[in-house]
């Protein structure tokens, strides 16, 4: 790899202002070790590695078939459009890539036809984006719905006509030669390097578990990059979640595909009318409670658990009313399939029977959705994922805490058995993080769970926001205390405040860089994924240390499970994924090595609590300070001014 990566290689001669990076040499030594001795490997990369190509290029010259599987969509996109050609043009390299998404992007022709017969348009908006979308299909080549950047992105209308495995009729549909999924899935059938993300990838894994037949060609080689989200999207997938939605929808695909049979209104739509009454009584007392909450048996000894066996009953007489038909359609077939399927998960759900897994609720709406979810997907991954890989590669910049890949193997299932196995390394930041930052720790702030914090720590909000000039992300871990905070200090700052929902993600994103000194308010969705270089962010402020509330179904489960297996489920678990947590939001600051700027962390159990200093260890290098002073010169000697960009700042700025 140093012919390549090395301060003389190919990359220094064929890329212009090309910075050497030993770590980046060091990794992708690390990864060509891996594949070429089909090994797992662990590897922390710090912010600013250039992890991507560490990982790419010996991927492409290992000869092997490789799948990538990036955590978010943007880091899916910067790979396809921006390092595959940079390694193709550049270097030289011949190789083929796929860029796959789940089947919900792309456009069914099927679903279209049946949805173009009988539309139902909830407002007439939409009947106006149903023209933007006919007029779009019949020039599309990809059926990405990428392609109607107009449409808003929770259109209902496209979950009409997307795919879904749930409708797919495989190789018995008359659209099959010219489905879109299957091209995107011949297309990567001949790569040797397939670019999907998590969810795509547990998603895959999910149906091949249930044999319903794979999406992603066949593999023995994965890397998968921003790791610390496996457990998280492992989870999601490798349960069960039903919903109010999917009642209706079956009902409206069995009243579509009769239509389109030419078979008269009957049995089948009077049972499908009779199953929507019947799933309406059952989610109705659901709607009103909190959030997210969990399932108990108790909830089904009322009128819902009565409601719910005549649920099963009308699923029952829906795919057996359809089996007995004479020459039922293949539409017809898969609503027969769907129905029964349905009716397992359900019955799940009102035995609440599986002990490894946690039922739970949330309401959003007039939507009910129900989950079962595993309370450790290490058992599953242990058992169907990792013996069908030769070698697998999990990297992020967050995946040690104390030095130590302890808590993320174990969450990985790699732990007994797997030691031999198992290469590790650890790899500093390329930037010079203890000049280039500052970590801001205040001592007089009143703790979190005083009735005083949030008052005491907007009015430290305020101070740092007038020593940065802005340039802030405040994060918090409360949507109640981002919004307070939002609504105090909008009124005592001269900066621009943006305030995470007032504007799609992205939105807000580019109106943030484009004021140089605005400010931004946000949660956990900005926690990670978000990328501003320079001086448009010079301060990351978090309000207190990101600990989950143990009453979040998953979590309190996970946490019964360690302490029934002997385990302490606050060192065990919380810590160590509030530390990861943590170091996201914090690697938010420094992109580059030119980028400076200040860590303010108010949350004073840091310094007074035993599990602060395991924080503290945990954390990149920084020049610890206490006394705002210590910030405020930081900034005098590094920051733009106002004057620095020609505007002038308010005189209560100053």
């Amino acid at each position: 790899m140093k012919d390549i990566f090395g301060p003389s290689g190919t990359l220094a001669k064929k890329i212009p202002f090309y910075e050497y990076r030993p770590e980046q040499e060091q990794m992708a030594e690390a990864v060509k070790r891996a594949l070429a001795r089909e090994r797992f490997l662990i590897v922390e990369a710090g912010t600013g590695t250039g992890k991507t190509l560490a990982y790419l290029i010996p991927s492409v010259l290992s000869g092997r078939r490789v799948v990538v599987s990036t955590g978010t969509k943007t880091l899916q996109e910067q790979l396809f459009f921006k390092d595959v050609p940079l390694v193709q043009d550049r270097l030289r390299f011949s190789f083929r890539a796929a860029f796959m998404k789940g089947r919900g992007n792309y456009l069914c022709w099927r679903r279209f036809r049946l949805f173009s017969r009988q539309p139902l348009f909830p407002s007439m908006e939409e009947v106006g984006y149903f023209q933007t979308l006919k007029k779009w299909a019949g020039k599309t080549k990809s059926g990405d719905r990428a392609e109607l950047a107009d449409l808003p992105e929770d259109l209902g209308l496209w979950k009409e006509v997307c795919a879904s495995s749930e409708t797919c009729l495989g190789q018995a549909c008359e659209f099959h030669d010219a489905c879109f999924v299957m091209a995107m899935r011949k297309e990567a059938a001949g790569a040797d390097v397939v670019i999907v993300n998590h969810h795509l990838f547990f998603a895959d894994l999910a149906v091949r578990l249930k044999r319903y037949g794979e999406v992603l060609p066949r593999y023995e080689a994965v890397i998968f990059d921003e790791a610390h989200q496996i457990e998280e999207t492992a989870t999601q997938y490798l349960g069960h979640t039903i919903s109010n939605y999917r009642f209706e929808e079956l009902a409206r695909d069995v009243r579509r595909e009769c239509a389109a049979a030419k078979i008269k209104e009957g049995t089948l739509t009077r049972i499908g009318t009779d199953l929507l009454e019947l799933e309406e009584r059952f989610f109705q007392p659901l709607r009103g409670k909190e959030a997210r909450f969990p399932l108990r048996k108790e909830q089904w000894k009322n009128d819902a658990g009565e409601a719910g066996s005549r649920v099963t009953e009308k699923l029952t007489s829906l795919s057996s009313h359809i089996g007995g038909m004479q020459e039922p359609s293949e539409g017809l077939r898969a609503c027969g399939r769907r129905a029964e399927e349905l009716k397992l998960v359900f019955q799940e759900f009102i035995s609440l029977a599986r002990e490894e897994m946690v039922y739970w609720g949330e309401a959003r709406g007039r939507g009910v959705f129900l989950h079962s979810s595993p309370v450790d997907v290490s058992a599953s991954l242990r058992e169907h994922l990792f013996p069908r890989l030769k070698t697998a590669v999990f990297t992020s910049a967050t995946l040690s805490t104390q030095g130590s890949f302890t808590f993320f193997r174990s969450r990985m299932g790699l732990t007994e058995g797997w030691g031999e196995g198992i290469d590790e390394a650890i790899l500093d930041s390329s930037f010079d993080l203890k000049a280039q930052s500052l970590l801001y720790l205040p001592s007089h702030l009143p703790e979190p769970n005083s009735p005083e914090f949030l008052p005491r720590a907007v009015e430290e909000m305020e101070k740092i926001l007038r020593l940065s000039l802005g340039r802030a992300f405040l994060l918090f871990t409360s949507i109640r205390n981002m919004e307070e905070a939002y609504w105090q200090l909008r009124k005592r700052v001269p900066f621009t405040c943006f305030l995470q929902g007032e504007r799609p993600k992205s939105a807000l994103l580019q109106a943030f860089k484009e004021d140089l000194h605005s400010v931004l308010f946000a949660t956990a969705s900005f926690w990670e994924g978000v990328d501003i270089q320079g001086e448009a962010l010079s301060c990351v402020v978090i309000d207190r240390l990101p600990f989950s509330p143990p009453t979040e179904p998953i979590l309190e489960a996970r946490l019964e499970r360690i302490a029934g297996e002997g385990g302490r489920p606050f060192w065990d678990y919380q810590v160590p994924s509030a530390i990861l947590l943590l170091k996201q939001g914090l690697g938010r600051l420094i992109r580059t090595r030119q980028d400076r700027g200040v860590l303010a962390i108010l949350d004073t159990r840091l310094l007074t609590r035993g599990y602060g200093k395991v924080f503290l260890r945990s954390l990149p290098p920084s020049t610890v300070v206490h006394d705002p002073e210590a910030v405020d010169r930081f900034f005098r000697n590094s920051r733009c001014s106002f004057e620095d960009t020609g505007k002038e700042l308010p005189r209560e700025g100053r």
